[in-house]
């Protein structure tokens, strides 16, 4: 059940959001909620790792030493040794245009599938995102496009002539309940960390924390799993 908001009229609604004025007669507002662009978030904490000293290598494979502790944060990769380990498909849109101004993100209660826009500063909006129970990871389809953009346009007509900077679609890895944890084998040497699904790196910070408290202390705390 839906909790932490506040059930909007139409008039409140306007105050929040002018761009969305007469639109819609209700709607729900989730005040703590937050938003930021995920590439320039990921940028941001590479520069951070980077700067605490972390060596960070891409596209390189490193046999690991005997008495080295692996974190494996592969994602779909690591299905070769998750068995129950899925991929779901997402797909996303972003578009520019200077006529609309949203300051905060707007999900819309499409009966098939939650779909929402997120600004991205600069103009830039973030459509998204499909969940298709597929592993296909190619190009964007035609229905997912039309589905995402009809959605836009629903929520405000300016969206038919925004530009369309980009189309792309990817893979989640989930597990059968969609709960992300970390699997700790081989009495603490390999350490699987994945199953993060729709919630992405929101989640990351609560699994690192974890893992940070197993490898000090030894102590397995949820989300941690111990196979032995």
């Amino acid at each position: 059940m839906t909790r932490g908001h506040e059930r909007l009229d139409s008039e409140r609604l306007q105050k929040l959001e002018p761009e969305l004025a007469g639109r819609f007669p209700s709607a729900l507002f989730f005040a703590d909620e937050a938003h930021m662009p995920a590439p320039a978030a990921l940028n941001f904490m590479l520069d951070e790792v980077r700067r605490a000293g972390v060596e960070v290598s891409f596209g390189t494979h490193r046999p690991p030493a005997a008495s080295d502790t692996i974190v494996d944060c592969r994602g779909l990769a690591a299905k070769d040794e998750l068995k129950d380990l899925r991929g779901v498909r997402g797909e996303r849109a972003i578009v520019r245009t200077p006529e609309i101004a949203l300051k905060r993100p707007v999900q819309l209660l499409h009966p098939r599938q939650p779909i929402y826009i997120v600004p991205w500063g600069d103009g830039r909006f973030m459509i998204g995102a499909t969940v298709i129970e597929t592993e296909d990871d190619g190009p964007v389809t035609v229905r997912s496009a039309l589905e995402l953009l009809g959605a836009a346009y629903a929520v405000h007509p300016a969206f038919g002539e925004a530009q369309i900077v980009d189309l792309g679609a990817g893979v989640r890895p989930a597990f059968p309940d969609n709960v992300p944890r970390a699997i700790v084998r081989e009495g603490g040497r390999r350490i699987f960390v994945n199953g993060a699904y729709r919630h992405g790196f929101l989640l990351a910070p609560v699994l690192a924390a974890a893992v940070a408290d197993y490898l000090a202390t030894g102590r397995a705390r949820e989300p941690i799993v111990v196979v032995e």
